[in-house]
């Protein structure tokens, strides 16, 4: 027969197995190693790169833990406009044509190292299913770049949001692979400015985050 400390023990056990299952139970979560998960869970940002047959840049993958809902961390992202104010080297994020209430096609202007300024045309669509949030977007026009596609996913991670940012670039530029390292940097401090600046907001900046998430609801409350 069980004590009474031994049956709270047991408890204490299964809370602790319930809790660590659901840290990981997402989808972004199980893939990653329990070393890269570990990094995660530090704080610390996890870049993994995948060399595609006839690209010069990689496919990029970037995750990170962000102190805030996932439907804040959205709010803040699909706010384009406002993205200039802390992306680094981004000099231009303005709506050209708001194609549905959760499809917009934005006009982006990024300072680019050695070569000449790049703008760009991109459609960003949001979908929010089973409380994970993606926004994936697709070029469609550039003074430069051939095409770039990726997605910005974003899922529940206990109180916080664990975030996935890919992108797949096909550059130009017969000196593209010169940049392959400043592309990926580039990558780097984009998902860490995003983070920064969700965290800000909820800390410093709540009417201003408030207002985006109701943007996002409205969006989503639409239809796509």
């Amino acid at each position: 027969m069980k004590t009474a400390w031994q049956r709270w023990q047991g408890i204490l056990v299964t809370g602790l197995v319930l809790a660590t299952s659901s840290l990981r139970a997402g989808e972004i979560a199980q893939e990653l190693s329990d070393s890269y998960l570990q990094q995660v869970k530090d704080g610390k940002l996890v870049v993994i790169t995948e060399d595609i047959t006839g690209k010069p840049w990689p496919r990029v993958r970037v995750y990170r833990r962000i102190a805030a809902k996932p439907e804040e961390v959205a709010a803040v992202f699909t706010n384009y406009p406002g993205a200039t104010k802390y992306i680094p080297n981004l000099l231009k994020s303005e709506v050209s044509k708001q194609v549905t209430p959760c499809v917009a096609e934005v006009d982006y202007g990024v300072d680019i190292p050695i070569l000449p300024d790049e703008y760009y045309t991109a459609r960003n669509s949001l979908t929010m299913k089973d409380g994970v949030y993606r926004i994936d977007w697709k070029l469609l026009r550039a003074t430069q770049t051939k095409d770039s596609e990726g997605c910005l996913r974003i899922e529940p991670y206990g109180e916080e949001s664990l975030i996935c940012y890919r992108n797949l670039v096909t550059p130009g530029s017969v000196m593209a692979p010169l940049l392959r390292g400043k592309a990926i940097e580039q990558m780097r401090q984009t998902v860490t400015a995003i983070a920064k600046e969700v965290e800000s907001q909820k800390q410093d900046e709540p009417a201003k985050l408030a207002k985006e998430v109701e943007a996002l609801r409205a969006a989503l409350a639409s239809g796509s």
